[in-house]
């Protein structure tokens, strides 16, 4: 692929609108077109083939339940037309595993722990968000995976307090593990002192660092408008 091709991102509550907004602005300083468009669903991928202009895609988010997913046929035949696509995040990550082996491409720490089998359930990227502006309004569990893991690596909680965080979190529906609901569990089954290591997160302006599906679009959105 030659020139400078469109990159083309999937996304939706993975990024934020600020997000998108300096991912616009990195995309005009290298002299790139980011086409933004919203989570994928079946045959988004199939109406890219032929496209007139060269692109790069990356898939971050799609549709689970609200309607078909994008299916590996589809993506196969995006690949088999000669289309660079990579994925993250969540949707992105998912098939990226699946799709490794005819030529889709993935990254990121979610990504990662797909392909090594560490998290095996597609419903640990599953949240919910407001369909006007894509803001997460509950945590997936890949997101409480990643925080617990860090605070086991820093030392301020143990593998237990870490493995009953989880339980917590995991009893609890994707549809209400809202990060006030969670925190209010966590204060009700653990220690005081594995609370106290993780409470701080949940203030307002610490959400989003440790939103690893987040970190995750930034990281792969900036590498493909670097390539």
């Amino acid at each position: 692929m030659t020139g400078n091709p469109t990159l083309t991102v999937f996304t939706g509550p993975s990024l934020r609108p600020a997000d998108l907004t300096r991912l616009q602005a990195l995309a005009a300083e290298r002299k790139r077109t980011l086409d933004l468009r919203p989570p994928v669903r079946r045959h988004d991928l199939l109406a890219l083939i032929g496209a007139d202009s060269p692109r790069k895609i990356v898939m971050l988010d799609g549709e689970f339940g609200q309607s078909l997913a994008v299916s590996v046929t589809e993506v196969r035949a995006l690949l088999y037309a000669g289309q660079p696509l990579s994925g993250a995040s969540s949707m992105g990550a998912l098939r990226a595993v699946e799709c490794r082996t005819i030529g889709m491409t993935g990254s990121g720490w979610v990504y990662t722990q797909y392909l090594n089998g560490s998290i095996d359930s597609d419903g640990d990227v599953a949240l919910l968000y407001d369909p006007e502006d894509y803001t997460p309004v509950t945590v997936p569990l890949v997101n409480v995976r990643w925080l617990l893991a860090e605070r086991v690596r820093e030392g301020a909680l143990s593998l237990a307090e870490a493995s009953s965080a989880l339980d917590v979190a995991q009893d609890l529906n994707f549809r209400d593990r809202r990060h006030s609901v969670l925190l209010k569990q966590w204060k009700r089954a653990l220690p005081g002192s594995a609370v106290a290591a993780v409470e701080a997160d949940f203030g307002a302006e610490r959400l989003d660092g440790w939103d690893r599906k987040r970190l995750d679009a930034l990281e792969a959105v900036q590498a493909a408008l670097s390539s």
